[in-house]
């Protein structure tokens, strides 16, 4: 590992942005393709599951074509998405009429997608796509106690395993720095996620072969798994049922037991099932075969042939699973290296295990929460030296009070001084702030109000190789700031089941969990990912934006909340902000109060939970 690390450190030198669902995010960082003529360019690959491409350094969309082996320049199809074209890419080539630059799909297109990736039946009937839809909103998901997980690695005729057993173990299991560590600190040990008992025995990770006699022959089901190869997500369902269906026969367990229930479908509550496949990671890799990394279920309404089936009676059926490949050639060009489970896996299960909307923009317009939440593109955070996705960052303040893992303090501005003061995460009450508009209804639009410290020694110091590589530079002495994010709940569908759409962004709307950046606007088109700058400190930033939407109809103005920030104190331990009651029509009045955020405002930055 430790070679790896040097060599990423020779090769990974261009930023690593965030990007754009139940699919992990791209792994944006700048790759040579080359064409099979030889000639070689740089290109950064863009989007998710449900659209990527790839992006030339001129920001000309680019696309494969399977038949002739070339990148060629894409256009915009009639469906809002990208369609190759017939002339292949060249950085002297002159681009061809229709060439697509800075491209970004419409929401129209991506509300189209994604609903072809859940069930038809329950799509059309969601509140979400009726007239109810006004009334949907984010209302919380508590999750707590234990959930039993089994993960089987899963080998082919054609691909095997470059990492081992024992290795994706510890980075599962392990006591320290592992998938299990990690939602035990964001949970603030509310959650543990455990060896599932099959009958007596524990199962935490197992090792298969497929055969002959197996799906696909044994061999990788690659583009059999690949929506845009079958045609339609409709179809690539079917598939990827009979390909799980298939493994969890190999395993020769029995998960009937699993339904504790008894109503015939295995939850995510009842038992977690997360296949790894060997061969590639497609969010990271342009080789072959592969696949994206993704969470999905069965369809109960739409037939057998989209039902994982866990027994041949066809009485008991899985409901959620995920699935990740192992490998990427693109951290290290040309060299294949086992991507860091850790980070892709945390995500999906936010997803699978805690039904939590992606964070990043899903319509790909800007980063959405960039690299503050593992929701988003800190999927892939890493310290410095490390490979991406060895040290994902923290949940977000929204997230966390989501899974009620944290209750925020809350206030609203008023003629009253009101001292508030955050516990420590030695003692597990954490310093995240909910404040309330003193003029609009703050049911379901608010501020939240954290400490982040891409320095910081656990979760969050994954912030920090994210940055390495940016224009700017993390100052070692930085110790942390205010991030300041802008709720509204009423955005989207309401529910993961119901449209992944929470922070999707297009004209005329607003997105629901976005950054109040210091050094911009974190909604602007290609904003980027964030950086220690976009937090907010003494010395850095103005005053921050508190406009609210007052309202979930688009077409309503922009209404001031009523509440100021103001007197941030230095980066520290300590960060200190004089919050006060904006009156009407400009200027404050004498009531103000300070609102102390301590560093570690998330798990393990101080000291480890006791």
């Amino acid at each position: 590992m430790r070679h790896f690390r040097k060599i990423l450190l020779t090769f990974f030198a261009v930023a690593l942005a965030a990007s754009a669902a139940l699919a992990g995010p791209a792994l944006q960082m700048r790759v040579t393709l080359t064409q099979p003529n030889g000639e070689r360019f740089s290109a950064v690959k863009r989007g998710d599951e449900f659209m990527n491409w790839y992006e030339t350094a001129g920001n000309y969309a680019v696309l494969k074509d399977a038949t002739t082996g070339y990148w060629v320049f894409a256009k915009a199809s009639s469906s809002g998405g990208l369609a190759r074209s017939a002339v292949p890419y060249s950085v002297k080539a002159a681009a061809p009429s229709g060439a697509t630059k800075n491209f970004a799909p419409t929401k129209a297109t991506m509300v189209r997608l994604r609903a072809n990736y859940t069930s038809p039946t329950s799509f059309k009937a969601s509140p979400a796509n009726t007239a109810a839809t006004a009334a949907s909103t984010w209302t919380s998901n508590p999750i707590s106690g234990t959930r039993e997980a089994i993960f089987i690695r899963v080998n082919f005729q054609d691909a095997t395993f470059k990492s081992t057993s024992e290795d994706a173990k510890e980075q599962i299991w392990g006591d320290t720095h592992s998938v299990r560590r990690y939602y035990l600190d964001q949970s603030h040990g509310k959650l543990d996620i455990i060896s599932a008992d099959f009958g007596g025995v524990k199962k935490d990770i197992i090792e298969i072969t497929m055969t002959s006699a197996d799906y696909n022959g044994g061999k990788h089901p690659d583009l059999l798994l690949d929506a845009e190869s079958c045609g339609h997500y409709y179809y690539s369902h079917i598939n990827e049922v009979t390909f799980v269906t298939s493994v969890l026969k190999r395993t020769g367990l029995n998960f009937v037991q699993f339904d504790k229930n008894n109503d015939g479908i295995i939850e995510a509550d009842e038992l977690v099932v997360y296949l790894l496949l060997a061969g590639y990671e497609k969010s990271a890799s342009v080789r072959r075969p592969s696949v994206w990394m993704h969470a999905w279920q069965s369809w109960v309404n739409e037939g057998d042939e989209h039902n994982v089936y866990v027994a041949d009676d066809k009485k008991t059926m899985l409901g959620p699973w995920s699935y990740g490949g192992e490998l990427s050639e693109m951290i290290v060009q040309s060299q294949d290296v086992s991507l860091p489970l850790a980070g892709g896996v945390v995500h999906e299960l936010g997803h699978q295990l805690c039904k939590l909307p992606d964070l990043y923009d899903v319509n790909y317009v800007n980063d959405g929460l960039g690299v503050f939440s593992v929701m988003a593109g800190c999927s892939w955070g890493c310290r410095v030296g490390e490979l991406p996705g060895a040290t994902p960052c923290n949940f977000d303040a929204w997230s966390r009070k989501y899974l009620s893992w944290d209750t925020p303090q809350t206030f609203t501005p008023s003629g009253s001084p009101i001292n508030l003061i955050c516990g420590t995460p030695r003692n597990g009450v954490f310093p995240i702030a909910r404040i309330n508009s003193p003029r609009v209804d703050s049911t379901y639009e608010y501020i939240l109000a954290e400490v982040r410290n891409p320095n910081a020694s656990d979760w969050d110091g994954g912030i920090s190789g994210r940055l390495e590589f940016t224009d700017v530079s993390l100052p070692a002495s930085f110790k942390g700031g205010v991030l300041l994010l802008h709720i509204d709940e009423r955005t989207g569908s309401g529910s993961l089941a119901a449209g992944n759409d929470f922070n999707v962004s297009s004209n005329g709307c607003h997105q629901g969990n976005m950054a109040i950046w210091a050094d911009g606007d974190s909604r602007a088109e290609n904003a980027g990912s964030g950086t220690y700058k976009s937090l907010w400190y003494a010395g850095n930033g103005t005053t921050p934006d508190t406009m609210f939407y007052g309202s979930r109809d688009v077409t309503v103005a922009s209404i001031f909340s009523g509440v100021s920030f103001s007197s941030f104190s230095s980066s520290g331990e300590f960060v200190s902000v004089v919050a006060s009651r904006r009156k009407t029509g400009g200027g404050c009045n004498a009531a103000t109060f300070p609102l102390l955020l301590l560093l570690g405002a998330l798990p393990l930055v101080l000291g480890k939970i006791k």
